[in-house]
């Protein structure tokens, strides 16, 4: 949804130095300010049409969640001032608000789309970055960071705003919802096999063409632009893989490091020595979100969240000592391989 760097381009695709020998179709390029990538087995649909039909749908997604598209579904809502007005949706704008209601109320709002206030003001909105915001506005902020300012209406869907100035950001959740309707596209058309990726946000159905798994790398956290060293693989099929961090995405003002993933219990960067979290779920959205509550939650007790949802599992990398990394697994995430 942003025009920026990614906001968490943690997963990359652990492919071997040889062109695999059976057929794959394969294609990639811009979306939601990040890179995505499509690889799948060929199906009955030529390719171009399969190609066609994932760049309109990503462009559909985007009118309705990009908060640098000022036209947007979202966009719209979050600059009206009025709070009688219901505000109608589409079924992206739909299914996405319902399902981060979900996670907000299972996360104890760690995962809280209503942040959009706190990220503009530290500076990871269309505006970018500016002076830090002063701890009176962080207050005033944290008061509208509240996904109960946001009234839902069933039919036909449609949304209320309680507080003039409140704003939703679906950023940490949106990639992974897109990643979700390309596969949910693949399949319509016949396609068994794909992996699909936006910017770190995976989902895998059937095996390889070469009748292997899906190899996954999962990046070392490190500070940086460009691509990380892997810091571990894994082989899936049929998931969904999500990575959330601190390392890749952060500005600095006035001096200061100041972080994307924002706490909405203290309007403030998330801090803590998790550096980076990779969910595995069923589907890409509920990855996404559960892998950015995670962050915000540290270690513990996200470690007891996880263990108590069947179909949920995570792969915590933290600081340790002397420069190193702790690493820790739920009882259900795939043994790790080297990468």
């Amino acid at each position: 949804m942003r025009v920026r760097s990614p906001i968490a381009a943690l997963l990359v695709l652990a492919a071997g130095c040889s062109r695999p020998a059976a057929p794959l179709e394969g294609f990639g390029g811009a979306t939601m300010g990040t890179t995505y990538r499509v690889d799948y087995a060929p199906a009955a649909d030529a390719a171009r049409a399969i190609r066609a039909g994932v760049d309109s749908l990503l462009e559909e997604i985007d009118r309705s969640m990009s908060t640098y598209d000022p036209d947007s579904v979202v966009s719209r809502l979050n600059a009206s001032a009025d709070t009688g007005a219901w505000h109608p949706v589409d079924v992206h704008f739909q299914t996405v608000f319902l399902r981060s209601r979900e996670i907000a109320s299972d996360t104890g709002g760690a995962f809280n789309p209503a942040v959009g206030p706190l990220v503009d003001a530290w500076g990871f909105g269309p505006e970018g970055a500016g002076e830090l915001p002063a701890s009176e506005t962080i207050r005033e902020l944290r008061a509208l960071a509240d996904l109960g300012a946001f009234e839902w209406r069933d039919s036909p869907p449609a949304v209320r705003k309680h507080a003039p100035e409140a704003a939703l950001d679906f950023s940490a959740i949106a990639k992974g919802y897109g990643v979700d309707r390309i596969g949910e596209f693949l399949e319509v058309r016949g396609v068994t096999a794909y992996f699909v990726e936006i910017g770190g946000e995976i989902r895998t159905r059937g095996m390889h063409p070469e009748g292997r798994p899906w190899r996954i790398g999962i990046e070392r956290p490190v500070d940086g632009d460009g691509r990380n060293p892997l810091q571990a693989a894994l082989s899936v099929t049929d998931a969904a893989l999500a990575t959330s961090g601190n390392y890749r995405n952060f500005t600095i003002q006035e001096g200061e490091r100041v972080v994307h993933i924002l706490d909405p219990a203290t309007g403030r960067p998330a801090a803590s020595p998790l550096l980076s979290v990779s969910v595995l779920a069923r589907d890409a959205m509920t990855a996404d979100a559960y892998a950015t509550a995670f962050m915000v939650m540290g270690v513990e007790p996200a470690a007891t969240l996880v263990e108590a949802r069947p179909g949920l599992d995570a792969y915590f990398i933290s600081s340790g000592p002397d420069g190193g990394y702790i690493e820790r697994r739920s009882t259900g995430f795939p043994v790790l391989e080297a990468p």
